[in-house]
């Protein structure tokens, strides 16, 4: 949230611009979650995201969140292989961080975008969620 705040007047002064948030879908839904701490502030900055379209009215900056679920990083690849078979297997597909990038990259281009959700999780399309919707 301060790094959005600091940065919305000098971006308004150089004619606007992007901002895009990285949450979790840790942040999404109701289910219960091993570190809540984690899911309440991701839950924080998607809605926080959701509330401020507005700005590309008024400051001509769009501000934007990506969700992803677990990305395939070294960490990851750590945890992964200190699992049972069955966790596992119960663990969702991890996303190539080409697909975070790439999610990424597309809320910086799309001038029409603002306020907006993307939802990333592996073996399925991103989906950009409805305005009204956080699920």
């Amino acid at each position: 949230m301060l790094a959005t705040q600091l940065a919305l007047e000098p971006m308004r002064r150089t004619g606007g611009g992007a901002i895009v948030n990285v949450a979790s879908t840790a942040g999404l839904g109701l289910a219960p979650y091993r570190s809540p701490e984690y899911a309440a502030a991701k839950a924080g900055l998607i809605r926080f995201t959701s509330t401020l379209a507005s700005l590309r009215e008024r400051f001509g900056v769009r501000v934007n969140c990506v969700v992803p679920d677990w990305i395939l990083t070294a960490r990851a690849e750590q945890e992964l292989a200190g699992m049972t078979p069955d966790e596992r297997a119960a663990a969702p597909e991890p996303l190539g961080l080409d697909a975070l990038t790439d999610a990424l990259v597309r809320l910086v281009r799309d001038d029409e975008l603002a306020g907006r959700v993307v939802v990333l999780r592996g073996g399925e399309p991103p989906r950009l969620l409805a305005p009204d919707e956080a699920r």
